[in-house]
């Protein structure tokens, strides 16, 4: 199995297979088009932006306005970060790759966190029971995708703090050498 984010020097490579990366852009639309005509129903919408006092409503309608208005910039001006990064990407090898650099892997790793709750909170999955559900179930899909966004976080936060590893981080992946080479010979990292 493929890392999807790996520590390079300077620099995080992000490495999406075309699917992955169809579904990030696909994922990242959505969460945009539900942040720019806010539903106050929406349960995504709600809980990416909770009430910032709770139990009285004078000191709520003060605060939540400014509140919001900064955190709804700063998430759509992320997403269209994310967009710009996932264009400046180039394939390489059968997967797109980005080079991520700065403050940027946070940046991805905040919206990844804000794609899984708004997922999560329309599913409204506390409530789910994953056992009760059927392969055909829509429910299903979307929690898949929600276990995908958070491996990739889970990725993500080792590379930017490696102590967080369960196991230690010049292990090779199963099935690579210990170069990091694939199977195969090629060096999943190498620059062409």
């Amino acid at each position: 199995m493929t890392r999807t984010f790996r520590a390079l020097d300077d620099r995080v490579r992000m490495t999406l297979r075309s699917a992955e990366y169809e579904l990030l852009r696909s994922l990242r639309d959505q969460l945009e088009e539900a942040l720019r005509a806010p539903d106050p129903g929406d349960p995504a919408i709600q809980r990416l932006f909770p009430p910032p006092v709770l139990g009285d409503a004078q000191v709520e309608l003060e605060i939540r306005s400014p509140l919001v208005d900064a955190l709804l910039e700063d998430r759509l001006r992320a997403l269209d970060d994310l967009l710009g990064l996932l264009d400046r990407g180039r394939m390489a090898r059968g997967a797109w790759r980005v080079d991520l650099h700065d403050d940027e892997p946070v940046m991805v790793l905040r919206i990844l966190n804000d794609l899984r709750l708004a997922i999560g909170a329309r599913l409204d999955v506390e409530a789910l029971d994953r056992d009760q559900l059927t392969e055909d179930d829509p429910a299903t899909y979307r929690l898949a995708v929600m276990d995908l966004l958070g491996w990739w976080q889970e990725q993500l936060l080792v590379v930017l703090d490696p102590s967080l590893a369960d196991e230690p981080d010049d292990r090779p992946a199963h099935g690579a050498d210990p170069d990091g080479a694939d199977p195969d010979g090629a060096d999943p990292d190498a620059d062409d």
